[in-house]
């Protein structure tokens, strides 16, 4: 592959990383598999390349490992938050296993488990 060939590979490279970056921002991760794949594809274009690096190249290839560092925190940043609402998710479930309802077919005075209020 010539350089100007693989310059062309590595701006579409980078295109396909911003677009990585729009969808972690808006949280559309439907989306991200397809990305997923689209980068896997370029793995032997970027290991093979044996020709000369230019200058122009070296703006690209450290715009790449930006964008990547960026995705990476983004991705992270996530799956923080994922995180949390899963474990606040999994406290409400722990406290509310108790049955409402006595032996005595009358209700508890346990608190209810609704995210909502539904007292009027």
């Amino acid at each position: 592959m010539n350089e100007a060939k693989f310059e062309t590979q590595l701006q579409r490279f980078l295109t396909l990383l911003r677009k990585e970056k729009k969808v972690l921002v808006k949280g559309q991760s439907e989306k991200l598999e397809e990305l997923v794949e689209q980068k896997g594809s370029y793995v032997d274009v970027l290991n093979n390349y044996e020709g000369n690096v230019t200058p122009r190249m070296k703006e690209l290839i450290q715009s790449i490992q930006f964008q990547q560092e960026e995705n990476l925190l983004l991705t992270q940043q996530a799956i923080s938050y994922q995180t949390v609402l899963m474990d606040a998710v999994k406290k409400t479930m722990q406290t509310s296993t108790h049955t409402t309802y006595s032996k005595t077919q009358g209700q508890s005075a346990q608190r209810p488990t609704t995210m909502i209020n539904t007292k009027f």
